[in-house]
Order: C-alpha cells, then sequence, then structure tokens
C-alpha cells in the first residue's frame, strides 16, 4: 500500500509538473513539497463530492480546467447536477467562477450547461485539457482529478490538496491558457457556421439536437452568420 501512495503521488506530480510553463522552475520544489505533505487520495466518487463541496464552501473565486465530456452513468448525471446547482448557487453569492474546456463538438453541451449555471466559459486546445482536471478554489485549495482508461469512467481518482504556493503555481497556469481560450459563444457560432458551410441550411432543431443546446440559441447564432 505504501509502494501505491508513492507511485500516485509521483504520478500526480508528473500531471501537474507537465501542465506547468517552462518558465516555472522556481515554484516547483515548493510545489512538490506542498504535494507529498498534503495530498489526500480520493476515489471517484468522493473526487466529485470534494468539487461540489469546495464550491460550497469557496468565498472568493472558483477557477477550474475539466474535460467537459458528457457523463453516461446514472451517478455521473446526478453528480452533474450538483455541480451545476453549487456553480449556480455560488454565482448568486457573488463569486468569479471560470472554466475551461477542451474545444470538441460534443463538448458544448456541458460547457453551455456550466455557462447557464454562471461560469464564464472558454475553450483552449491545449494538448492536456483533452484528459486533464483541476480546480482552483479561493487561495490554497486545489481539487484535481485523475482520468482514468474507460470511457464512461473519464475520472478513476482525485486528490485535494490545500496549498497556497501549488494554488499560485495552478493560478499562473490557468491565467495563461484562459487569455489565450476562446470564449463558449464564439466558439458555439464558429461550430455552427461550420455545420452550415458543410451540410447546407439546416434546421436549427438538427443542430441544436445535435450540440445539446437550446434551439432557440442555434437560431440565434444562425441568423447573424
Amino acid at each position: 500500500m505504501l509502494l501505491l501512495g508513492v507511485e500516485l503521488t509521483l504520478l500526480i506530480i508528473s500531471i501537474v509538473l507537465l501542465i506547468m510553463s517552462r518558465r516555472e522552475h522556481s515554484g516547483r520544489s515548493k510545489l512538490l513539497e506542498a504535494l507529498l505533505r498534503a495530498t489526500r487520495e480520493l476515489t471517484r466518487y468522493e473526487y466529485f463530492l470534494a468539487v461540489v463541496e469546495s464550491i460550497i464552501d469557496s468565498k472568493s473565486r472558483i477557477d477550474g480546467i475539466v474535460t467537459g465530456r458528457k457523463p453516461t452513468t446514472t451517478t455521473g448525471r446526478e453528480m452533474l447536477q450538483r455541480i451545476l446547482d453549487s456553480i449556480r448557487e455560488a454565482s448568486e453569492r457573488g463569486l468569479r467562477i471560470r472554466y475551461i474546456l477542451y474545444p470538441s463538438p460534443d463538448r458544448i453541451s456541458i460547457a453551455y450547461m456550466y455557462s447557464s449555471a454562471g461560469a464564464e466559459v472558454r475553450l483552449h486546445p491545449y494538448a492536456g485539457l483533452a484528459d486533464s482536471r483541476y480546480m482552483l478554489v479561493d487561495d490554497s485549495l486545489v481539487v484535481i482529478g485523475l482520468a482514468g482508461k474507460e470511457r464512461e469512467h473519464p475520472t478513476r481518482t482525485g486528490f485535494v490538496i490545500r496549498s497556497l504556493s501549488m494554488n499560485q503555481v495552478l493560478s499562473r497556469h490557468f491565467e495563461q491558457v484562459w487569455e489565450q481560450a476562446e470564449p463558449l459563444e464564439s466558439y458555439i457560432a464558429r461550430v455552427v457556421r461550420d455545420y452550415s458551410k458543410t451540410h447546407g441550411e439546416l434546421d436549427p432543431q438538427v443542430i441544436a439536437t445535435h450540440l445539446g443546446v437550446p434551439v432557440e440559441l442555434v437560431s440565434k447564432v444562425m441568423a447573424n452568420l
């Protein structure tokens, strides 16, 4: 068990180091120390509960990089709804909430749900975003999810890390990606435009159903093309 714990810790360290900018060497030693001291492994279910609880307890801001894949199980859909409810509640409290997702048409529906709940959403083709996920809550909490091999269970396990230094390092990474990311509205318009060019004039309902967004949104986008 001790060896497994060490391997998991080294794995999470490797993932975090890979997503950091090469210019952030000065913060890495503190990051490693914080991980070794404060890492707590979570099961998949505990990970999602930690996400919900962290949002509920947040005081100032929530910044997250998430995969945006649709849940395929009843439990997954229930957890997604709990996350959306907690985002909506935090937004009503006046918190700044930002999420970055990987740009793919099959992830627009989740992105739109986050946006409708009160989060500001952008998309970025950064390679790590396809399977990476982390959430920064206030100034000292980090929640990280690790991907599993099975597509129906994209998050296999997770970690809750209370570390000011790690939060700061990942905050710099988040801000770099955020500045380069495309706003959700712009991305949806681009996808709808590409669909129209490829398939000709389609019924807005067809596109809306395919993307998992309201037909009113698609109709508005198509009217402005």
